[in-house]
């Protein structure tokens, strides 16, 4: 089929990394799968269908890792480029190394391996956005900025990114890398609001840890994994559900009533409306629930709605 590209708005990535859309599409589930062998035709179709939807919306941000169906999910992105022509050159390719079975590795001598068979699966000459995915405490971030050093000097990646790091473990990272971290891709929800904070006690939900205003200070895009909490704020609560997650799914409803949308637009909406640039990245093989994820692009809360449900989430008034 003829492919359209669509026009989602785009930010930088960084301080002046490429222009990426304000939605990324993760792609953890693409394959269907997590046993590789098990991949088959109708997987191979449902992710190409997902490619194209997104595609069509104006999503060009893609967000692997390769530990993703077993490795199979960047397998599969490969056979999506190869049905859509000329797709490479429009589109922002993200993954991530680090999770082995039962341990993490951020050595040079594994992060150089892992990336070569990122490229193999994809079928890619390089990575746009490659990112740690969780900080090892025992490889000394000198030896882990070596082989990104080395990476983005033989331009097999084009830009650094994190995943889960907390603002000390990033600073000591950046201390010797040559280039900025562009990114630090961190779990960000109505229900997760500890990366708001600083230092804040938040009632029982643990307590603040800067990352939002250290990616302000530092011009890094925060990118939302689990933006809309493991698909718990996606669809209405059931009655074991907690009092908590029931009071920001009622203001969620009501508001989508207000701004004639969907629950699941306020949701995204929320994360979208913060000053530091958060990119949601959206979880999904489903066509329609890629278009529905594009449309909280206009959706512009107001000051009053965005705190009406971060107090919803908190449980207390704005002191």
């Amino acid at each position: 089929m003829a492919q359209v590209y669509g026009t989602l708005p785009q930010q930088s990535l960084g301080a002046d990394g490429p222009r990426v859309s304000r939605i990324a599409l993760g792609c953890m589930g693409l394959s269907g799968t997590w046993d590789p062998s098990a991949v088959g035709e109708e997987n191979i179709r449902r992710a190409i269908a997902a490619f194209e939807a997104a595609l069509e919306v104006g999503i060009n941000f893609f967000d692997h890792a390769d530990i993703y169906g077993g490795g199979s999910c960047e397998s599969v992105f490969k056979e999506c480029l190869k049905a859509v022509p000329g797709s490479r050159e429009k589109i922002v390719i993200a993954t991530k190394c680090g999770i082995r079975s039962g341990f993490y590795n951020l050595t040079r001598s594994y992060i150089l391996e892992a990336l070569g068979k990122s490229l193999y699966r994809l079928g890619v000459e390089y990575i746009d956005l490659y990112q740690l995915h969780r900080p090892d405490p025992l490889a000394h971030p000198a030896e882990t900025a070596r082989a990104l050093n080395e990476l983005l000097r033989q331009g097999r990646i084009r830009a650094v990114g994190v995943s889960n790091y907390y603002p000390e473990q990033i600073r000591s990272l950046q201390e010797y890398l040559d280039a900025p971290i562009r990114s630090n891709q961190i779990s960000i929800s109505l229900m997760r609001l500890e990366p708001i904070y600083e230092g804040w006690e938040l009632g029982g939900m643990g307590v603040g840890d800067g990352t939002l205003d250290q990616c302000m200070a530092m011009r890094m895009t925060p990118l939302a994994y689990s933006p809309l909490a493991g698909g718990k704020l996606a669809r209405p609560p059931a009655d074991s559900d907690s009092p908590r997650l029931k009071a920001v799914y009622s203001e969620m409803v009501k508001q989508a009533q207000k701004y004639n949308c969907t629950p699941t637009q306020i949701a995204l909406a929320w994360l979208l409306r913060h000053p530091s640039g958060i990119i949601p990245i959206v979880g999904s093989v489903n066509p329609d629930h890629i278009r529905e994820a594009a449309g909280a692009v206009n959706v512009n809360l107001s000051r009053e709605d965005w705190y009406a449900l971060w107090t919803a989430s908190w449980g207390r008034r704005v002191p």
